[in-house]
């Protein structure tokens, strides 16, 4: 992966992101009636995401979901139901993986899928998590983000810490390697609470 110009975080967040977001709600769409029901769960969310890029460059950014279509705000529409605070080289690292993917990114975001569909049933799983989790990758290119799950400020210290090494995140992110497989290996590493990952990881894998 060559490292190409530095990514814009502003322009990115609240122009790309929707617009590649929005066009994979619209394919699915056209996939018809075999793909209605899917289409019809993530027309049927309603809700907002927080990212938080820290470093210079960086910012606050809001998308806001309203029947299934996503737009960038000032503010978000309702409490998030998810805040992710990266720094910029994750934020580099993550984008550039995605490529024109907006659902690649959340599937990056939540640190064990591939494409990642905000459905209904998805939103009510991650909505009832509470608490924050540290995802770690290692090696020269790995990095760190916190996704926060629930209302109230992002805490200094996670709830738990989830560390891959960079070969088995590579391998998660392509589909090589299953989740369970690279936990019971040894590949994924949980410290602190234990049952908040485990439940990130069933909600972020669910079936569409």
């Amino acid at each position: 992966m060559k490292p190409g110009p530095p990514l814009d975080p502003r322009r990115y967040y609240t122009e790309t992101i929707p617009l590649q977001f929005n066009g994979a709600l619209d394919a699915q769409e056209r996939l018809g009636e075999d793909g209605r029901d899917v289409y019809q769960a993530m027309r049927a969310v309603d809700a907002s995401i927080c990212i938080e890029v820290r470093g210079e460059g960086g910012g606050r950014f809001y998308l806001n979901i309203r029947a299934g279509r996503m737009s960038a705000g000032d503010a978000p529409a309702q409490a998030p139901f998810l805040t992710v605070v990266q720094d910029l080289p994750a934020f580099e690292k993550l984008a550039r993986e995605a490529g024109d993917s907006a659902l690649a990114l959340l599937g990056g975001l939540s640190g064990l899928g591939g494409e990642m569909r905000l459905t209904r049933k998805r939103i009510e799983s991650l909505g009832q998590l509470q608490g924050a989790v540290r995802f770690s990758v290692g090696g020269d290119h790995g990095f760190d983000l916190i996704t926060h799950f629930g209302p109230g400020p992002v805490p200094e210290r996670p709830t738990a810490s989830i560390a891959v090494d960079e070969v088995a995140y590579r391998e998660l992110r392509s589909g090589k390697l299953e989740p369970a497989e690279a936990f019971m290996n040894g590949q994924i590493k949980v410290e602190g609470d234990l049952r908040l990952a485990m439940q990130l990881a069933l909600a972020a894998l669910s079936v569409d």
